[in-house]
C-alpha cells in the first residue's frame, strides 16, 4: 500500500511521529510500498515545538532517500492525481481548519488536494483510504457539520482519543492507543495487537 501522512497545525505531533516510525519499519515486510510525508506550514512549526526529534528523524530519512517529503504547495506530485496509485492518506493531527476545507471540497494545498482524490476516487475496484485524526475540544456545531460532511462522503473520521484500559505509562504508550487503531483501519494491524478485553 502506498501511504501519504498529512501534517497540519493542530497540536498532537506525537501521533503523526509514532504512525511514521511504525509504517516506516513496515517497509521491509512489503506490507507498505512507499510512505509520503506533508506537512502544512503551521503544521511543521507545531512539529519542531512540540517534537523536534521527530523533525530531525524526518530530515535525516528524506537525506537518505528512505522517505518522501512533499511539499504542501506541490500539486505535481502523485498524491494530487487522481489515476496515482495512492492507496491511503492519514491526516495526523488534523486541524478543524483542514476538516472544513475537505468538507467544502477546498482544494487549495496538496493536503486538502490529496484527500479530495481519496474520496472522488474511492472504489470497490480500486479503494481508497481517507482518515482524519481531528485534535479538538470542545467541537463547535461548524466543526461537527464539516466532520459529518466528510464521513458522508466515505471518509474515516478517527479522533485522537486515547484509550486507557491499556493502562499505558507514558506519553508515548497512550499515543500509540489511537496509532494503532489508525494501523487497524488502513489493514496494517500490528501482530500480537490486542483490543478491548482480548
Amino acid at each position: 500500500m502506498q501511504i501519504t501522512i498529512g501534517i497540519t497545525g493542530a497540536s498532537g505531533t506525537i501521533y503523526a511521529e509514532r504512525l511514521a516510525q511504525r509504517l516506516f519499519a513496515m517497509r521491509d515486510t512489503g506490507r507498505v510500498e512507499s510512505l509520503g510525508i506533508v506537512f502544512t506550514r503551521n503544521g511543521r512549526d507545531v512539529a519542531r515545538f512540540e517534537r523536534p526529534e521527530f523533525s530531525d528523524w524526518v530530515a535525516r530519512q528524506v537525506t537518505a532517500g528512505t522517505l518522501v517529503e512533499y511539499r504542501n504547495d506541490d500539486f505535481f506530485t502523485p498524491v494530487a492525481s487522481g489515476s496515482s496509485r495512492s492507496g491511503a492518506l492519514v491526516i495526523v493531527p488534523c486541524s478543524m481548519g483542514m476538516v472544513g476545507r475537505i468538507a467544502g471540497g477546498i482544494s487549495d494545498d496538496l493536503i486538502s488536494r490529496a484527500a479530495d482524490v481519496m474520496l472522488k476516487e474511492n472504489s470497490p475496484l480500486h479503494p481508497r483510504t481517507l482518515i482524519l485524526c481531528p485534535r479538538e475540544t470542545p467541537l463547535s456545531l461548524i466543526h461537527l457539520r464539516n466532520l459529518t460532511a466528510v464521513r458522508e462522503a466515505g471518509g474515516i473520521v478517527l479522533p485522537a482519543m486515547p484509550s486507557f484500559y491499556t493502562r499505558p505509562r507514558t506519553l508515548e504508550e497512550a499515543a500509540d492507543t489511537v496509532v494503532l487503531r489508525i494501523l487497524s483501519h488502513l489493514g496494517l494491524t500490528p501482530s500480537g495487537y490486542r483490543g478491548w478485553q482480548e
